[in-house]
């Protein structure tokens, strides 16, 4: 076995990261060429000796002070000695390509989960050359950016899914505006990520999301879509979904022409009120709400069939009142009030269906 006396990686590729020396009879009194772009690692039965940089090391009890107490070398002579030697590339690694499709996040507002897809890159560099030696090489020779893809895959996945979701979480950001968050997005997975990276002595240098994009066809993608959108209407309208549910029912009672309507539907009376009072208050702001002025006789608004109609007199009202249009549960709005109310509760109208109610028969006389 020859016995080696110059110690160097030729790194030819930048796709290798770390080189294992193929000979380990060494001598002292070898020389040691480590690059710029490299540290060298001496172990010996699985220990680490020592740690070189960039330069030319001669090998000597001198340089290496621990080879005194391990391989007890004579003063004054050369000695051979086995070691393994380790070479480390310190280059940086940019524009590594990473995506992760098939993803599921839950929708912060909706919560629905939704199939989502994305893509960037990243670069990387070995910062610590004996931990990443000690935790992730073990005995393989020569490690590649293969396996670096293969490792660090399934972290970077896990890591994109978890920051994603938590994003638009804390953030209360939904799926339509994700596109101007990559900024931001990219810097909180490159957090999580780096976490990870640690653990390997390894450097996250940056990451960046160039895409993500959602499966249309996905009924959840479908359903969140159209919440946002009708989230978005009632926003521009100043309404929010509570009330506009609100009105959709306020509506659609006082549609109702059946005399048993609030009881029918199971809804008392009083819930009927509080739902009459939320139906006022958004129709006040609407473009059809009652104008100050209001006439010498009391006029009123009228909903019928989910719309507002009006306003009519007392005339008319009495006679839509005979006719059946209008019931005692149905909502009016007084020119110039402040609310919705049913029709039995304003005075005047209560009169109305007071005066239509007939007297009862009087009894044959006995014969």
């Amino acid at each position: 076995m020859p016995i080696i006396k110059s110690i160097y990686w030729n790194q030819n590729s930048d796709d290798t990261l770390v080189y294992l020396f193929p000979f380990k009879d060494v001598t002292t009194g070898s020389v040691l060429t480590v690059n710029d772009s490299q540290e060298a690692y001496f172990y010996k039965n699985g220990s680490l000796c020592d740690k070189f940089g960039p330069g030319r090391h001669v090998l000597s009890s001198a340089n290496i002070p621990i080879l005194n107490k391990i391989l007890n070398i004579p003063s004054g002579g050369e000695s051979t000695f086995k070691a393994s030697v380790w070479f480390v590339s310190k280059l940086e690694k940019r524009n590594l390509l990473w995506g992760a499709g098939g993803l599921r996040v839950i929708d912060p507002y909706f919560q629905i989960p939704i199939k989502m897809s994305s893509r960037g890159q990243y670069g990387i560099r070995i910062k610590d050359g004996g931990l990443f030696l000690l935790k992730f090489v073990g005995t393989q020779a020569i490690i590649s950016m293969d396996l670096i893809y293969d490792q660090f895959r399934v972290d970077v996945i896990e890591a994109v899914k978890i920051a994603i979701a938590r994003y638009m979480k804390e953030n209360d950001v939904n799926i339509n505006e994700l596109g101007t968050e990559y900024r931001s997005l990219s810097k909180v997975i490159g957090t999580e990520l780096q976490h990870t990276f640690d653990t390997y002595g390894v450097e996250l240098l940056n990451f960046n999301i160039e895409d993500i994009s959602f499966d249309e066809n996905d009924k959840g993608y479908q359903t969140v879509m159209d919440g946002i959108a009708e989230q978005a209407k009632l926003k521009k309208l100043g309404v929010n979904y509570i009330q506009q549910k609100q009105i959709d029912i306020a509506q659609t009672l006082a549609g109702n022409q059946g005399a048993g309507t609030f009881m029918g539907a199971g809804i008392g009376m009083g819930i009927g009120q509080q739902m009459g009072q939320a139906f006022g208050q958004m129709m006040s702001n609407s473009p059809i709400a009652p104008q100050p002025a209001a006439p010498a006789l009391p006029s009123f608004y009228v909903a019928q069939n989910g719309q507002t109609t009006g306003p009519f007199s007392l005339d008319i009202i009495r006679n839509m009142i005979h006719n059946g249009d209008i019931i005692q549960s149905t909502y009016v709005y007084r020119l110039g009030g402040n609310a919705w109310t049913n029709a039995i509760q304003e005075p005047e109208i209560a009169q109305i269906f007071t005066g239509t109610v007939p007297p009862p028969p009087t009894p044959a006389p006995a014969c």
